[in-house]
């Protein structure tokens, strides 16, 4: 694998500036993302605080549900003695997800065994699963190739009750059958069988989607001692009763410091990335599965559609003695991030960077310290067949991202198309509107009132012109089609849908393509995190 470092292309303005200039945005963060600021954070933060002991058992008793390799158990009696981490977390998307939820484990290994070599202490990497997550639609579905074309390939069962993705059941029968249509999408290789048993054994006992993430992100990372928890595991929220309880006390100064930061980080022209108000609770009540957001009002915490209503005491006493029926929001779980784990620092992508500049006050109302927020690792696999196209046309991968490939295939169209065919279309039709015209006219002298027949007429002719003019113009492009494909598929492999390809591609495809190994050679590429865009050439 060989690769290549570009300029961050598709990054907001934000994101840009945060790559590029965090230095000045100190009044929303509490350090930078270099190695002078991770120093920092090691030599001045006091990690004494965390249970850790009990964390353990909590991740040992939901990994080892999993399986726990050897590496996991050396960094578990790390992180239970003195060990800080590097952590990330994502949604527990179907088939993990696009390639992002893969880059992010990718750079919270990375950057851990970097750091642990570094700083001369245990570096464990941590991925924090959003099984709290409810909204389903972003993560029950994948893109695959059909006719040309990627399209969106959504597991077909639908809950009547919007539960939080760790108990949103999955069908065995429905999803085998979801995955033959997946795995039917993409080519035969010498791959493709042996990954098609893996995954359908992994789902055998893993029904919920949290669980059959879970299942496939601790086989291809467990050989790195990826250490892995779900968020709305109910031994970590009882671990998390104590913070919920503080949360709760300073429900009303947090919702302040919070909404106040975010109307700054907007008239910096930055946005409103988390549209909080200053009512927000910043938690919601969970009941049989079912997530509600709770607000304050007049001195209760609230959801009113759901006629639920708590004092502050008796939300307390939830916390002390249900914390499982309590989940953490954008505002409240990287707070609790914080005192559950000893962070020395958290891979954040562009969106979770953006909403975690609002958040230094609220991390100072609990003495607090964000930690170093490193933007994850952003990549871009381009595969054997993909280089021989770009390198026929000359491009580089760049040119995929600010339009050139696009305008090369244009221009290529152009250069193959007779003008004086559409040219002489429109000749047709003017001279046909202006024969009509006469005509009408000639009528109306005649006082036959036809106006209506004859334009209805002339609608007739245009309408067959339009479909001999759109029936020459694919009939051209039919003959050009082996060329303008190959433009395509440099597109649909690079810029699918107009994006990044990590952002829609599954691991599937290039699991199926590359084989077992992929993670491994991904992992054993030097990167670094300089904030660019990694281009891999494989």
């Amino acid at each position: 694998m060989r690769l290549e470092q570009h300029t961050q292309p598709f990054a907001s303005a934000f994101y840009k500036k945060y790559l590029e200039d965090t230095c000045s945005l100190s009044s929303f963060f509490h350090y930078e993302w270099d190695q002078k600021a991770l120093n920092s954070r090691l030599q001045e933060t006091d990690f004494s605080k965390h249970k850790r002991a009990e964390l353990v058992d909590v991740i040992t008793s939901y990994m080892s549900q999993f399986g726990i390799s050897q590496k996991s158990n050396v960094h578990l009696e790390e992180l239970k003695k003195d060990g800080v981490v590097v952590i990330g977390g994502q949604q527990a998307g179907i088939l993990t997800g696009p390639m992002y939820s893969i880059h992010k484990a990718i750079s919270v290994v990375v950057l851990a065994k970097q750091q642990r070599e570094k700083l001369g202490v245990p570096v464990i990497p941590v991925f924090w699963i959003a099984g709290e997550d409810h909204d389903i639609d972003e993560i029950n579905h994948v893109y695959i190739e059909r006719g040309r074309k990627l399209q969106k390939h959504v597991y077909p069962e639908v809950s009547r009750v919007k539960k939080i993705a760790s108990e949103t059941a999955l069908n065995k029968d429905v999803l085998k059958a979801y995955l033959d249509e997946v795995f039917q999408s993409l080519p035969e290789t010498l791959y493709t069988k042996e990954l098609f048993h893996k995954v359908n054994g992994l789902l055998e006992k893993n029904l919920t989607y949290t669980d059959f993430f879970t299942a496939l992100m601790n086989d291809l990372f467990q050989e790195e001692g990826l250490l892995l928890i779900d968020a709305a595991y109910k031994p970590l929220r009882n671990l998390e009763s104590d913070y919920f309880q503080s949360i709760i006390k300073q429900s009303s100064e947090l919702a302040k410091v919070v909404f106040d930061k975010e109307a700054t980080f907007d008239q910096a022209g930055y946005g409103t990335p988390i549209q909080t108000k200053e009512s927000a609770a910043h938690l919601f009540y969970v009941e049989d599965g079912e997530r509600f957001l709770l607000e304050r009002i007049d001195g209760l915490f609230v959801h009113e559609s759901k006629g639920i209503s708590f004092s502050e005491e008796e939300l307390l006493n939830i916390a002390v003695n249900h914390p499982e029926k309590l989940s953490n929001n954008v505002v409240s779980r990287p707070l609790m991030q914080e005192m559950v784990f000893p962070v020395l620092s958290f891979i954040g992508g562009p969106g979770e960077i953006a909403y975690w500049g609002i958040l230094k006050p609220a991390f100072e109302l609990f003495q607090m310290k964000m930690p170093v927020i490193m933007p994850r690792l952003s990549v871009t696999v381009v595969n054997a067949k993909t280089q021989s196209l770009l390198e026929k046309f000359s491009f580089g991968v760049p040119d995929t991202w600010d339009g050139t490939v696009d305008a090369a295939k244009l221009q290529y169209i152009n250069e193959h198309r007779n003008v004086k065919v559409p040219q002489l279309i429109h000749t047709i039709k003017q001279e046909l509107a202006s024969k009509y015209e006469q005509l009408n006219e000639l009528l109306q002298d005649e006082e036959l009132k036809l106006s209506l027949v004859v334009e209805k007429n002339l609608r007739i002719h245009e309408k067959q012109l339009n479909f001999l003019e759109h029936a020459i113009e694919d009939t051209f492009l039919g003959k050009l089609d082996a060329s303008i494909h190959r433009y395509d598929r440099i597109t649909m492999e690079l810029v699918p849908n107009g994006g990044l390809q990590e952002r829609v591609y599954s691991p599937m495809q290039l699991l199926n393509e590359i084989g077992p190994s992929f993670i491994k050679e991904l992992l054993d590429i030097p990167y670094e995190f300089n904030g660019k865009h990694h281009v891999v050439l494989v």
